[in-house]
């Protein structure tokens, strides 16, 4: 017996051990100087309890064998350490230079940011993902000054309008993407969780190493890399979410339709009490879409080599049905050290797509009449009156577009000298896309139908490469750091696509093509451009306190001819860091740095075959009495060998200031931005002979940005809790300052047409690009004797809208239309916080623009007798009922453009809150997970805007900015989802 009681006491012994609670003591030193470190943070996970350095570096905290202590400090890496028998644990912490001294990635190169003369924002890859998007775009929102990113439309697979420091060009005013080297014109392809940061550049002297291409911004995207820790680290995200629509429009109801139809066609509905409601959004759109993302990545490497490599996989059905979007990325990066002074690698993307369209329906739902239903009694289709059925529209369409797009370099390096780096990257951009259209037979109505069967199909392939080699000069000695970079580039852009319509396919599939088909029409398409680059930088830093940048650029482009095709592009940069002089003194500011700069880069997304004379085929006639008819050609649009690049002069004054040893840290900018020699097509008079389209390419106008930036950040640790407080805000003030008459063209651009003919939007000298153009509505006629006594167009009736006499000539006509509003806004700003404490997080991020202008266009287009949305409710009816509604009408002079149709754009957006929690680690130690973390979050949650619309976020192209015309509804995303790391 008492062996048995002897043998039971030794079993319990290794429990009592690993059960029993011990005092933990040591020290928390720096490892390159081996001071002691007061303030360090130390967080047992298991027990979630904290404990802090003192001011010798010492700490005493509870822990047991098997529990993992955290220790975190503000500058330094954070190290873990497993508690064992010893109750001594003495911990040496590294910096972190990405922490104290930031390295900002910039063009061919990274700098530490306080040695950064330039205006350039970073935003880290784990901000991207707080939002579930197919575009890292649109999680850019609100976070960067200067940047203007517009998601106006719920579309799944649609992006966002993006937008630096204003617009500059009436062509393309996109910036352009750089991608671990390779410059391209979109990242959609990319999966936001495979980033590791995003460097947004703005002045002169930062997109000047792109030279012919920085005119609009430059973003640098570093994707993630792997270490040389000897371990692999295994990562799976996953996310599920449902998007419903954020806002419906108010639209008349069936009783209030019929009560202002029966006024413009009296007896239309003689019993409104029978009168049922049909609500067309709710009937059309689905009230839950999912959306979903998963991604499983791995990590790692050893002494001479590094890994990283992910599969991801998104998901996206729209809320209007048969929409939908569905993306498959793979990812991996290698690096491989042979020796201490050769090194290569790659980074490969390969993405595969595929989108299915739904009909444009949104405008049709608007105007859907209410009284009608979607389906007769037998199940088909009701002949709706007013715009179609959109259920139907919906129903008999099948439009697809699919691809697969490959991105990525081979790259090597070569360090020899001790101070010289030789390095070579091939990039390509790689895409095969096809498109797919099929109408059946269908009949709805003598207005909705289709007798033959249709389908349409394209082709389209694109090849780009980009061979880039630079040789860089780093030296640093005493109070001397000295960078040099020089290269030389090559690029080349081939495309071709190959288009077949036809009717009357022998069976309804969409991959049967046959000769039988009628009215067959095939088109092709080809472009092919090239151009060559030298560049050039210097960088100069003297005693940590003088910067000195000079940057220079010249590019060679196949896009204009031979005298024009050289573009030189030079900029210069300086900074003083005035904290680290002798006379500073340290106190609440900690840091202060100003840095100025001034360049020029240029724009050369313009259409290459501008500066050619077009041949326009398809000009067929009937000759002779056999009346035969013959193909032909005649002369198209006349080409402009003579034009040049569009520059962008651009001038910026910036201050960094960090308080209170950083924790605040503000960022100011002014810039001065002159778009010269911009592109833009003009009408000429006809006895130039320019063919049918009366348009000559010209460098024709010049146009101004200008405006201020600023960036705060706040970021403390307090025990255990951590929060960090960001804001942006940026102003703008866009103008166009001159359209040159030198081909004697007309003074002003006319653009943004509705469809329907009216052209609302114009460019004019001394006022923003693209503003709104019409009459000012002073009220409505109440009585004939108003109506007498004041101009007015030749139909207008009492209860129809007064327009302003702007000239004072007595009359209304087409001059009295002036300036209604801008959609260019005047002010973007956003503000984000995330706290943490213990495993709990919360973020949330705000977003929003003031001083800007929408038109709705949707209502404004009216060819027969649609719904109205509900302020037509208040539709004028006699005399003193209502002096800002006008009489209701189908189609009169009421719907000329104005500013009925102007609506105040400003909104503030709750764009997303997510909460956070880590898995105890005691629990996950026991499966072999290093971290779990569970979340919650909504995007696009609350919108307070004025405009009546889906959104106020509307963007689109320099003609269209602004017009809603019928933007597929934006959503409103709640979900959540799970990261686990192994």
């Amino acid at each position: 017996m008492r062996k048995t009681i002897i043998f039971l006491a030794i079993l319990c012994i290794p429990a009592y051990i690993f059960a029993q609670t011990l005092e933990i003591n040591g020290t928390v030193s720096d490892e390159s100087t081996g001071e002691a470190l007061i303030g360090v943070n130390i967080f047992n996970q298991s027990t979630e309890t904290g404990s802090i350095t003192d001011l010798d570096g010492n700490y005493t905290i509870q822990a047991s064998p098997g529990d993992l202590l955290r220790f975190s400090y503000i500058g330094y890496y954070t190290e873990e350490v497993t508690v064992g028998t010893s109750t001594n644990i003495n911990v040496v912490l590294r910096e972190d230079i990405h922490t104290l001294d930031e390295i900002v990635v910039i063009g061919y190169g990274r700098i530490k940011k306080s040695d950064l003369t330039g205006a350039v924002s970073s935003v880290r890859g784990e901000d991207l993902t707080k939002i579930t998007s197919v575009s890292p775009e649109q999680a850019l929102q609100g976070k960067v000054a200067g940047l203007q990113v517009s998601s106006s439309s719920g579309d799944p697979g649609a992006s966002p309008t993006v937008r630096i420091r204003g617009v500059g060009t009436f062509g393309n005013p996109n910036p352009i993407f750089v991608v671990d080297g390779v410059i391209l014109d979109n990242i959609s392809f990319l999966n936001s969780s495979d980033i590791s940061s995003i460097e947004v550049l703005k002045d002169a002297s930062s997109t000047a190493m792109y030279g012919s291409r920085g005119a609009n911004g430059v973003i640098i995207v570093t994707t993630k890399s792997g270490s040389n820790q000897d371990k692999v680290q295994v990562n799976l995200n996953a996310n599920y979410e449902l998007q419903t629509i954020e806002k419906y429009i108010d639209m008349l109801d069936a009783r209030e339709f019929a009560q202002i139809l029966n006024r413009i066609q009296p007896g239309s509905f003689n019993n409104l009490d029978l009168l049922e409601n049909y609500d067309w959004q709710r009937m059309v759109y689905r009230n839950f879409a999912p959306m979903q993302s998963y991604q499983l990545s791995g990590s790692g490497g050893g002494e001479r080599s590094s890994f990283y490599a992910s599969a991801g996989y998104f998901n996206q059905e729209g809320v209007v049905p048969g929409s939908a979007y569905e993306r498959l990325t793979l990812k991996i990066n290698n690096d491989y050290k042979f020796t201490d002074h050769i090194r290569i690698g790659h980074n490969l993307t390969i993405s595969n797509y595929k989108k299915n369209n739904a009909p444009n329906i949104v405008a049709s739902t608007l105007r859907a009449w209410p009284t009608d239903p979607g389906y007769e009694d037998d199940g088909t289709f009701y002949g709706n009156r007013g715009n179609g059925n959109p259920l139907a529209s919906l129903e008999y369409s099948d439009n697809t577009f699919s691809g697969i797009r490959g991105v990525g370099n081979f790259y090597g390096e070569v360090n020899f000298l001790k101070d010289f780096t030789f390095r070579s990257s091939f990039g390509f951009d790689i895409e095969e896309s096809e498109g797919v259209g099929f109408t059946p037979i269908f009949f709805v109505t003598p207005q909705q139908n289709n007798d033959e069967t249709s389908l349409y199909k394209n082709n389209n392939s694109r090849r780009d490469w980009l061979w880039e080699n630079t040789l860089n000069y780093h030296r640093e000695s005493g109070v001397h750091s000295l960078d040099l970079l020089a290269g030389y580039t090559a690029q080349e852009r081939n495309s071709e696509g190959l288009s077949v319509s036809g009717k009357n396919l022998l069976r309804e599939d969409i991959h049967f093509l046959s000769n039988d088909m009628t009215d067959i029409i095939i088109g092709n398409s080809g472009n092919i451009w090239s151009m060559v680059s030298y560049l050039f930088r210097a960088n100069y830093v003297y005693d940590s306190k003088y910067m000195f940048t000079t940057t220079f650029r010249a590019d060679g482009s196949s896009a204009f001819a031979s005298g024009n095709r050289w573009g030189y592009f030079p900029s210069v940069a300086a900074g003083w860091r005035i904290s680290e002089e002798d006379f500073f003194t340290p106190g609440t500011v900690s840091n202060l740095k100003l840095r100025g700069s001034y360049g020029v880069v240029g724009n050369d997304k313009v259409n290459t075959t501008n500066r050619y004379t077009l041949i326009m085929s398809g000009r067929g006639a009937v000759f002779g009495t056999d009346e035969v008819f013959y193909p032909g050609s005649t002369y198209g649009t006349s080409g402009n060998p003579l034009i040049r690049w569009e520059e962008a002069v651009q001038g910026n004054f910036g201050a960094e200031v960090g308080m209170w040893n950083n924790k605040l840290v503000l960022e100011a900018d002014v810039y001065h931005k002159i778009t010269k020699d911009i592109l833009i097509g003009l009408q000429t008079p006809g006895h130039i002979g320019n063919g049918t389209f009366a348009t000559v390419t010209y460098n024709a106008a010049n146009v101004m940005n200008r405006g201020i930036e600023l960036a705060i950040t706040w970021k403390e640790s307090r025990g255990d809790f951590f929060y960090e407080f960001n804001a942006t805000g940026s102003t703008v003030h866009n103008e166009a300052l001159a359209l040159s008459e030198d081909a004697e063209a007309d003074h002003f651009l006319i653009m943004g047409s509705l469809g329907n003919g009216q052209n609302v939007k114009r460019v004019t000298p001394g006022y923003s690009i693209g503003y709104f153009y019409g009459y000012n509505v002073l009220g409505v006629f109440q009585n004939q004797e108003e109506l007498d006594a004041y101009p007015h167009l030749s139909l207008t009736q009492v209860g129809d809208f007064k327009y302003e006499d702007i000239n004072d000539d007595g009359s209304i006509t087409t001059d009295d239309m002036t300036y209604i509003g801008t959609p260019v806004p005047a002010f973007v700003y956003g503000f984000a916080g995330t706290m943490r404490y213990g495993g709990l997080s919360v973020a949330i991020d705000f977003q929003g623009e003031l001083g800007k202008d929408i038109y709705d266009g949707k209502d404004a287009v009216r060819a027969g007798q649609y719904n109205y949305q509900q302020r037509v409710a208040n539709a004028w009816n006699d005399e003193g009922s209502t002096n800002t509604e006008p009489r209701a009408t189908s189609s009169t002079l009421n719907y000329n453009p104005s500013t009925w149709f102007v609506f105040d754009g400003s909104y503030l957006r709750l764009r997303n809150i997510s909460v956070g929690y880590d898995l105890p680690s005691r629990w996950m130690n026991s499966i072999n997970i290093s971290r779990a973390t569970i979340f919650l979050k909504g995007t696009n949650v609350l919108t307070l805007t004025k405009y009546p619309g889906y959104t106020a976020d509307i963007g689109g192209s320099v003609q269209m900015n602004g017009i809603d015309t019928g933007v597929y509804p934006v959503t409103s995303v709640y979900g959540g989802g799970v990261n686990v790391t192994f």
